[in-house]
């Protein structure tokens, strides 16, 4: 296999959101200790990490983006992207593939958000950057939990463990112990658990709140892409409305049942039908 059908695998068409969002945080690795080590170039860091200001933020705007795809530390890349993979799968089978980069994305930005405003009181007097995915996993971890609080996930000495006491723990270890160490890491995660939970909320209430930014990022691919003009009838397009909205209708039925009962409470046509259609989310 050659190295640009490698590539599209693991980053094209091919490839899988999840992957995606681990690969370019690996890649993006690699280049900042790549850059690190070159003499000079240094200063790099200071166009993607995120400031802890809105001052310097509103003359690097991109940078409340590209912080969370940035680590210059293994361990912290290591422990992100574990737990991105463990709960990633488990929140794309039952809310999708899309819904989980919004929520990464929108997480993050929440946490990036909190951790300027807080800036002043947790560093005062002082300059910091923020870089990191932490944030972002932190509301998909949190989401998921809230999700499907009694999914049980098979631990190494554990055992069993149900994912709500897991993203417990996970939310006490990495924002709650010891906060005068990385207190702005620390408040990031605060504020993306905090949009996770906003996110799983609203969507028990009928409300998808990354619905817009959904249409936000596909209005800018539009922009790239040279618009098929199609004709279809009236009648197909209500149709194809219709049919949409009986698919959400069943599965948010689907989604009350597993937070009644729990995921094994589902019939095997009920799981086939989650399934397929988290693939097409």
């Amino acid at each position: 296999m050659s190295f640009r059908q490698e590539a599209d695998k693991l980053l094209g068409r091919n490839a899988d959101s999840l992957t995606r969002l681990i690969m370019i945080n690996v890649i993006v690795f690699i280049l900042a200790n790549i850059f690190t080590n070159i003499p000079g170039t240094s200063y790099w860091v200071n166009y993607v990490s995120l400031p802890s200001s809105f001052a310097m933020l509103a003359r690097y705007p991109w940078t409340i983006f590209t912080y969370m795809f940035v680590h210059v530390n293994f361990m912290h890349l290591l422990t992100n992207m574990l737990w991105l993979y463990w709960i990633g799968i488990i929140f794309i089978d039952f809310m999708g593939a899309k819904r989980l980069i919004y929520t990464y994305i929108l997480g993050g930005i929440a946490g990036g958000l909190l951790y300027i405003a807080t800036s002043p009181i947790l560093y005062p007097g002082s300059f910091s950057f923020l870089i990191g995915a932490s944030a972002g996993v932190m509301a998909v971890i949190v989401a998921a939990a809230m999700l499907v609080p009694d999914y049980e996930i098979m631990l190494l000495f554990f055992g069993r463990v149900k994912l709500k006491y897991l993203a417990l723990a996970a939310f006490i270890l990495s924002s709650v112990i010891d906060f005068s160490v990385n207190s702005g890491g620390k408040i990031s995660h605060v504020g993306g658990a905090l949009y996770g939970a906003l996110f799983l909320w609203q969507y028990r209430k009928g409300v998808d709140i990354s619905g817009g930014f959904g249409d936000f990022i596909g209005n800018i691919g539009n922009i790239f892409k040279r618009k098929k003009l199609k004709k279809t009838s009236v009648n197909r397009h209500r149709a194809g409305v219709s049919d949409s909205h009986e698919k959400q209708k069943r599965i948010d039925e689907i989604l009350d049942k597993i937070s009644r009962s729990g995921y094994d409470s589902l019939s095997k046509d009920e799981k086939e039908f989650l399934f397929k259609s988290s693939k097409n989310n």
